[in-house]
């Protein structure tokens, strides 16, 4: 209705025209501005929703990444302990029950070798091998100073230390004029001994770092626990035979101090373990560690090395290309 038109009207029926007219407006306006209004409310809505699953997802994948790193630590934990356990029970085995059994321990050296848990020496004197695993560290240096002192050689297995201290302890073992052997780079059994792979990955590693660090391609090794160890998921005897074609011989024990049995052992009783051990064979090699925990094991070597250098019918040496391979488990 055109604007003169309404002028004729009267007054009445023109306000509820106009007010006909503003709430059309109005209902126009509405239906487009609340659409609008909607749209931008469920979009903000749906954006803090995509926002909230987001983190919520985040936050589970960091729950289940916690969750599987605290199962793996434990995992490798639980075999880091049950490996010490296998040093032990390899110890007491091969150590003392099977001292007066007729049970052998296999040589490596060539497949003619045939030599048992105790070799025969050529002049009938007692060979006497000390060996140390798990260093280098504070207590290795110590041990050092008390082989000097009494003038003998050994041999350590040694572990990837790689801090600057450990550097120069391993550099001494060596300027020193004793044997260095490869324990592990981890000494994590669980890795480890998870699959072949990676057990020459972490053996390389090992390797490696000596003789980038000395100048030393070592060529011998101790399985951390032991050829005999029941942490393993690879054939151990496979295990060793692909070492020796490597070139790499490896070597267990069969005499223990007990310094990794999980008692606290006394000085004394190390010592004692280790001085009565050597008189049950020609060809002894004895088992002992120079970790950052082993202050006993200081102490047992002064000990130990009074007794042994004070007698005519021992010669104390480090492992060598020529020393018979003991070994607990035969190929």
């Amino acid at each position: 209705m055109a604007s003169q038109d309404l002028e004729h009207l009267p007054e009445n029926r023109r306000k509820r025209i106009n007010r006909l007219k503003k709430m059309i407006i109005a209902v126009i306006i509405a239906a487009i501005v609340i659409p609008v209004i909607v749209c931008i409310v469920l979009s903000v809505c749906l954006h803090n929703t995509k926002v909230s699953l987001h983190e919520t997802r985040q936050q589970l994948e960091e729950m289940q990444k916690y969750l599987e790193s605290s199962q793996d630590n434990k995992a490798i934990e639980n075999a880091d302990v049950e490996g010490h356990d296998a040093d032990s029970k390899a110890s007491d085995s091969f150590g003392n029950s099977l001292i007066n059994s007729d049970t052998a321990l296999t040589s490596t050296g060539n497949e003619n070798a045939n030599s048992s848990q105790d070799a025969e020496t050529v002049d009938g004197k007692k060979r006497v091998y000390l060996t140390f695993d798990d260093g280098p560290s504070n207590n290795t240096e110590e041990i050092l100073d008390i082989l000097n002192k009494y003038d003998v050689k050994a041999t350590f297995f040694v572990v990837g230390n790689t801090s600057e201290h450990g550097q120069e302890v391993l550099k001494r073992i060596v300027s020193e004029g004793h044997s260095v052997g490869l324990h592990s780079y981890s000494h994590k059994y669980a890795s480890i001994y998870d699959s072949e792979d990676a057990f020459f990955d972490d053996f390389n590693q090992i390797s490696d770092y000596v003789y980038e660090t000395t100048g030393v391609r070592s060529n011998i090794c101790r399985l951390p626990g032991g050829s005999s160890n029941t942490v393993s998921r690879i054939d151990m005897a496979d295990l060793v035979r692909k070492l020796n074609d490597k070139g790499i011989e490896c070597y267990d024990w069969n005499i223990a101090g007990g310094d990794a049995s999980g008692q606290k052992l006394t000085a004394e009783e190390i010592a004692s373990n280790v001085l009565n051990g050597i008189e049950r064979f020609q060809t002894a090699m004895v088992l002992l560690h120079d970790g950052a925990d082993k202050d006993n094991t200081v102490e047992a070597l002064d000990i130990i090395l009074e007794n042994l250098t004070a007698r005519d019918d021992i010669v104390i040496d480090r492992i060598t290309e020529d020393t018979p391979v003991i070994l607990h488990i035969s190929l």
